[in-house]
């Protein structure tokens, strides 16, 4: 089926509980980095809320996009793919803790790289930016055959024009352009009209790039009847 077709159809299941999410989330951080900065601020000194405010605020900043990265690829992986069980509960538990496993080893693969030089740190990065799609829907994975890490790099060498083509668009462009003319209208305290257009456009922008990586991750010929 075209692929904008697909784009529509998810984004209707998708669009509102994603924009809903983002919101949430962006003005919790908001506030969680607020009171992170006014406690370092503080002319009595380094205070225990620092280390409150700033273990809340890592804690946040790894959970909820794998929320919302995990709710993106169930509604694809039943709409597009042969999984067609509605039941999420039964994913999430299924797949979650596994996912933040391996999102922590990828950012300890990438640490480590980044230590030795600045590009090695942005390969791994790229190499390893499949990893929740092998974990949430890799069947070989579950089995224990296979490692998500190695099973990510293989498919992104095998693709890397097109994974490479897709940072540069969306980890570079969008979120330079965003940055530069629409960071002073994210305070939703302050211009909420414009905070929530943009929090739209963001969850467009996040249904549309997970898609894209969901798309290429199935020409491996990933298989989807383990949750059915």
């Amino acid at each position: 089926m075209n692929f904008f077709a697909d784009n529509l159809r998810v984004s209707k299941i998708l669009f509102f509980p994603i924009f809903v999410l983002l919101v949430l989330y962006t003005n919790l951080d908001q506030y969680l980095t607020s009171k992170l900065e006014t406690s370092m601020r503080s002319v009595t000194g380094m205070q225990d809320s620092v280390y409150l405010y700033g273990t809340l605020s890592m804690s946040f900043n790894l959970l909820v996009p794998l929320l919302l990265l995990i709710l993106c690829l169930f509604v694809l992986n039943y709409t597009l793919g042969n999984q067609k069980t509605t039941n999420f509960e039964k994913f999430f538990k299924n797949h979650f803790s596994q996912l933040v496993i391996e999102t922590l080893r990828t950012w300890g693969q990438i640490l480590l790289w980044s230590l030795l030089f600045i590009l090695p740190g942005v390969w791994k990065f790229i190499q390893l930016l499949l990893v929740p799609f092998v974990v949430t829907l890799d069947n070989q994975y579950e089995q224990g055959k296979i490692d998500a890490l190695k099973r990510s790099s293989q498919i992104v060498k095998r693709h890397w024009i097109s994974v490479v083509l897709f940072l540069i668009v969306f980890n570079l462009f969008i979120p330079m352009v965003l940055t530069s003319f629409f960071s002073a209208y994210r305070d939703i305290w302050e211009t909420p009209l414009a905070s929530l257009t943009l929090s739209a456009l963001d969850t467009y922008i996040f249904i549309l790039s997970t898609q894209i990586l969901y798309t290429i991750f199935i020409k491996e010929g990933a298989t989807h009847d383990a949750y059915v």
